[in-house]
């Protein structure tokens, strides 16, 4: 008799939990990324670099968009708090043209590959 009332409960709090948490683990389910998207994305990598001279959001764009236009970038996220840009490039395209367009955005601005370890 014990065990029942214990399987009851347990059954009660699991179908509590499902339908509390249920529309989130759908929502979450949906947005994971095709696998389409995902074998486009096999042949990229991401790069972190530290950038040196921002300081407000007009540098932040500056440095964003001159990062966007250099061939085989595909995403770029400028961090203006952390000093960072992580750029999500070919795996072909070389560190020194990231860093070069960050210089080409103005004049006091500096970007270094983060070490990896």
């Amino acid at each position: 008799m014990k065990s029942e009332i214990w399987n009851t409960v347990a059954l009660v709090a699991g179908v509590v939990a499902l339908a509390a948490g249920g529309p989130w683990l759908v929502h979450e389910l949906r947005t994971l990324p095709r696998t389409r998207v995902l074998e486009a994305r096999a042949q990229q990598r991401v790069v972190t670099l530290e950038v040196g001279g921002m300081t407000c959001r007009g540098c932040v764009a500056a440095v964003r968009g001159k990062l966007a236009q250099v061939p085989g970038v595909t995403d770029v996220d400028v961090r203006l708090a952390e000093r960072r840009a992580y750029v999500v490039c070919s795996s072909s395209l070389p560190d020194t043209a990231l860093t070069a367009a960050v210089g080409r955005a103005g004049p006091g601005f500096l970007a270094a590959v983060e070490s990896r370890q």
